[in-house]
């Protein structure tokens, strides 16, 4: 099964509420402020807040195949955009890829 993963820095100059930007899709299941879970037929897709080593992340990780994960990933960088001076998206590697490896795991 197909997983991916991008993490997401930003200054978070505001509170963005991601559950709220996606909770009218079909697909949305869950959540409130920076937590969101969707699933659809084929796929499963989380957003969440963390920190990594001192830093605050949001996070967006799927598992399947499809076009949630891309979706999911365009609405939360362009919500995080709209509340922020900057924001940098990081690609996590994909499981069994070692292309595109971040570090950050």
């Amino acid at each position: 099964m197909n997983q991916r993963t991008v993490s997401i820095d930003s200054y978070f100059s505001l509170p963005t509420d991601l559950a709220k930007e996606m909770r009218n899709w079909p697909e949305f299941v869950d959540g409130s402020g920076y937590a969101t879970r969707l699933r659809s037929e084929s796929e499963e897709v989380a957003t969440s807040l963390k920190e990594h080593e001192g830093e605050r992340l949001v996070y967006v990780r799927g598992t399947g195949d499809g076009l949630l994960f891309y979706r999911v990933l365009g609405c939360t960088l362009y919500a995080l955009a709209c509340h922020s001076d900057d924001v940098w998206p990081r690609v996590m590697r994909r499981s069994g890829d070692e292309a595109g490896r971040s570090g950050h795991e």
